[in-house]
């Protein structure tokens, strides 16, 4: 169970570069139209957070929540929220990712309406993964055992790898990537790709 929690733990990382990527969005009134790099930016972050951790990451979570529950070693309250937390991240997720479309074609929704939502959903991440660290993933390790490690993760060995952050970025998150990359200082490309809004001070 070590293994896999540490795997969670990773990708928990990886996530929290994406929540800080959308908090630095300033909230109304201040909150002004992106440029159209900027947009396309927040478009691949939303979709890569509604395809991979909403489709992988979280599924494995609710599963561990289930064999926790099967042994009475988690509070009912607490499975229960942290699947609620799941299923609200999802909806908002794809909520945001069709409005945010809508409002880069001048359509039904406006830009303005966006910052704030876009700020809540990362703190809704951020919220989710740190009740997780502090309560899920101790419990798991104390109490799931080989077996359990085994039927919540029987069908890993067939999830896609991640398009982000294992090895290099598809061709649909390269810009993504650099600006994770940039953000880091980590040096792996030689040109400043266009960045999100700097973080308020």
């Amino acid at each position: 169970m070590k293994t896999l929690v540490s795997q969670l733990q990773r990708e928990h990382r990886n996530l929290d570069k994406l929540v800080g990527l959308l908090s630095r969005f300033p909230a109304p009134p201040s909150a002004l139209p992106p440029a159209p790099s900027e947009i396309n930016l927040l478009v691949d972050v939303l979709f890569y957070l509604t395809q991979f951790p909403d489709v992988h990451h979280h599924p494995v979570e609710d599963r561990i929540v289930a064999a926790l529950r099967s042994k009475k070693a988690l509070p009912a309250d607490l499975g229960e929220e942290i699947e609620r937390q799941h299923h609200v991240l999802a909806r908002q997720g794809r909520e945001l990712m069709r409005d945010l479309e809508s409002a880069a074609r001048e359509e039904t929704v406006s830009w303005a309406q966006l910052p704030l939502e876009i700020r809540l959903y990362a703190e809704r991440l951020r919220h989710n993964m740190m009740v997780e660290e502090l309560s899920l993933f101790p419990l798991a390790v104390a109490m799931l055992d080989a077996s359990d490690v085994q039927a919540i993760g029987a069908d890993l060995a067939q999830a896609p790898s991640d398009p982000l952050f294992d090895h290099t970025a598809t061709t649909r998150f390269a810009d993504l990537h650099r600006v994770i990359a940039t953000e880091a200082g980590c040096g792996c490309f030689e040109e400043r790709s266009p960045s999100l809004p700097a973080r308020p001070a």
